[in-house]
């Protein structure tokens, strides 16, 4: 299977310069593509802190051969062993393999993604979702994967509470699933689209950092040489703060190594 993903940041005015606890980034994995959307607990120096250190720690980790289960425990451990006091992360770890197998995601006290098929956009309600990372130990369970249930020609969206957070002038929350569907067949690319509505639904400020990753699914060529690959990105992706995950690096867009 082929994918393509971009993702984007925006950052509440109200919080402190690059103190936002969103984690957004890619790894190329052996046979795979693995992508990680997380959100740290709190906001200041410390989340932001985290949030860097978490993303270091899964490109180290995603970039072996681990089940994704493997290797959301291995983060989770991470994430627990901090002397930070009670802290925890929430996580939605994606797995796009090689070949004809299925698109994997592990859920670990986050939004659930949408599917966005048909011009419709649908919860991933079968992902059943373990505590966050930092919290498992606690309640006695470790992550498990789930297929995706997406593939070729839809696409998925990954996103942070952030966003579905945001309040109108009414107190209303910003609805997602309805204005993704109704954006997602637009010409103008998906995520540029949702912000823009987002911040002006919220009346052009947010009280949290808001942000979304847009993964995009096709099939593999018939002549194709059984490697996982990486669309063209169409999308723009604007940064996270410096403190935080950075922009897929040109590397991504090269091919896997083979699947296993």
């Amino acid at each position: 299977m082929l994918c393509a993903f971009s993702w984007i940041t925006c950052p509440a005015p109200a919080l402190p310069c690059h103190t936002g606890g969103d984690i957004a980034c890619a790894v190329q994995a052996p046979g795979a593509v693995r992508l990680l959307v997380g959100d740290v607990m709190g906001h200041g120096p410390q989340a932001a802190g985290t949030a860097a250190e978490v993303t270091r720690v899964f490109r180290e980790l995603a970039g072996c051969a681990d089940p994704l289960h493997v290797v959301a425990t291995r983060l989770h451990a991470f994430v627990a062993g901090r002397d930070c006091g009670e802290e925890f992360v929430t996580a939605l770890l994606v797995s796009v393999p090689a070949g004809d197998r299925d698109a994997e995601v592990v859920c670990c006290g986050h939004p659930q993604p949408l599917l966005l098929r048909g011009g419709q956009a649908t919860g991933l309600e079968a992902v059943a979702p373990a505590p966050p990372l930092g919290l498992l130990d606690m309640a006695g369970c470790r992550p498990r994967s789930w297929p995706l249930g997406a593939g070729p020609g839809d696409s998925v969206l990954l996103y942070t509470d952030g966003v579905t957070d945001a309040r109108d002038a009414a107190g209303r929350p910003y609805p997602l699933a309805e204005r993704a569907a109704a954006l997602s067949g637009g010409d103008r690319p998906l995520l540029p689209a949702l912000r823009a509505d987002l911040l002006r639904y919220a009346g052009g400020a947010l009280r949290d950092d808001a942000t979304m990753l847009h993964l995009r699914l096709a099939a593999e060529s018939s002549g194709s040489d059984g490697r996982a690959a990486c669309l063209p990105a169409r999308e723009a992706t604007e940064p996270s703060a410096p403190t935080g995950p950075q922009p897929p690096r040109p590397d991504l867009a090269a091919r896997a190594t083979a699947a296993l």
